[in-house]
């Protein structure tokens, strides 16, 4: 939940961001936290004075607290904790609340391209005729051949009601069309399900932020009551988010008993349970080594109750769970506050989970996992002939 803008750019760090205000000052920004020591403090305000009188360039306090906030969270050594500046703030918290200003898209980025991946509901996006597949080819005045891919989606990018022209084709080099819409506030699309052959459910799951356990449970009960037999649930490629939603989610799929402990560094708990009432269809879970947080232990709580076999490559092995501290300056830290456990007192930390069958993609399938259709996706086809 807190990287930034990759090969995929999530919903809240592309299409969605807002603008907020920037960071303050060098000192301030760990003064907010509570955490002062005398080391960190005394070295800040040492290296601050001697900058401050000696500096013979243009000193950006906002900038240098910027970065020094970065080499505080570096030096815990956890590849967990991350510090968020108050411009990426915003869509940071949109994001973790399922939410997001924008048209409504998710895009892959190419060295010369911007392809549309997810298109939410009701979004501007697919009000203008936007769909999966299609390439982003222009915003404005800029273009993603002339002046870069990220230029035209921080052209895109900008506050609720405002106007954005978008350039797209449904295919690359084809036909350019023009889209003008208004930015606004954007429900993520998070979980959906489709009937595959056989009586077969397949329910892809994006990620576990706020208000996909509901998503979840109307795509099982559509499935369910058109037949579906069987359930194949999709967390690849998924980076995580909410424990109450992840646990919302498993208790339709498991019986009684525990789902999830988080252990604070004092020791207290916290116990995530479901209940005796559950489903019996047979289960089939897609991971791979981008299942991060909630998605692993998603799956790893189904494989340990047998209530699902796991396909696909191993998953990350993540062990913490965090919480994010607003800081005065509009910034944030997202610290590592928990370890968690599965349902069997196992922390995945470094560790993951392994798919009881192995399948892997291809570069070239993983360079295009978001378009695979469900005959080319080797994994999927596994997890069909599993449940046939």
């Amino acid at each position: 939940m807190s990287g930034w803008r990759d090969n995929k750019v999530s919903v809240g760090t592309a299409l969605f961001l807002c603008v907020t205000t920037a960071a303050a000052s060098v000192l301030g920004c760990f003064a907010a936290t509570g955490w002062r020591t005398s080391a960190v403090e005394d070295k800040l305000r040492e290296i601050d004075r001697i900058a401050a009188k000696q500096y013979v360039g243009d000193l950006d306090a906002e900038k240098v607290a910027d970065y020094a906030a970065v080499g505080y969270v570096t030096g815990l050594d956890d590849q967990w904790s991350a510090y968020i500046p108050a411009d990426q703030y915003e869509a940071y918290r949109l994001s973790s609340e399922g939410k997001g200003c924008g048209i409504g898209v998710t895009v892959i980025t190419g060295e010369d391209s911007v392809r549309v991946s997810l298109v939410c509901d009701d979004s501007p996006a697919s009000q203008a005729g936007i769909e999966k597949g299609d390439y982003i080819v222009g915003a404005e005045d800029l273009t993603v051949e002339k002046d870069g891919a990220d230029a035209v989606i921080d052209a895109i990018q900008g506050e609720e009601g405002t106007e954005v022209t978008v350039s797209f084709s449904k295919e690359k080099g084809g036909t350019v069309q023009q889209a003008t819409m208004h930015r606004a506030m954007v429900t993520q699309k998070m979980a959906w399900g489709q009937m595959l052959d056989d009586n077969i459910g397949y329910i892809r799951i994006e990620n576990f932020h706020v208000g996909v356990a509901d998503q979840f449970q109307q795509a099982l009960d559509g499935l369910l009551a058109d037949g579906a037999q069987s359930l194949v649930l999709d967390v690849r490629h998924n980076g995580g988010g909410r424990v109450k939603e992840m646990s919302e989610m498993l208790d339709p799929l498991l019986p009684e008993g525990t789902i999830m402990t988080l252990r604070t560094k004092s020791g207290s708990e916290t116990v995530y349970e479901s209940d005796a009432e559950m489903i019996d269809q047979p289960i089939v879970v897609l991971v791979d080594d981008q299942s991060i947080s909630a998605a692993e232990f998603f799956a790893a709580a189904l494989q340990e109750y047998d209530r699902a076999t796991l396909v696909g490559t191993h998953t990350t092995g993540k062990g913490r769970a965090q919480q994010t501290f607003e800081l005065s300056d509009g910034s944030a830290l997202n610290l590592s506050v928990e370890e968690y456990f599965t349902p069997k007192g196992n922390n995945l930390a470094g560790v993951g989970i392994a798919p009881d069958v192995e399948v892997a993609l291809t570069d070239a399938q993983l360079a295009d996992f978001y378009f695979l259709s469900p005959e080319k996706d080797p994994q999927l086809q596994k997890a069909v002939e599993i449940l046939e």
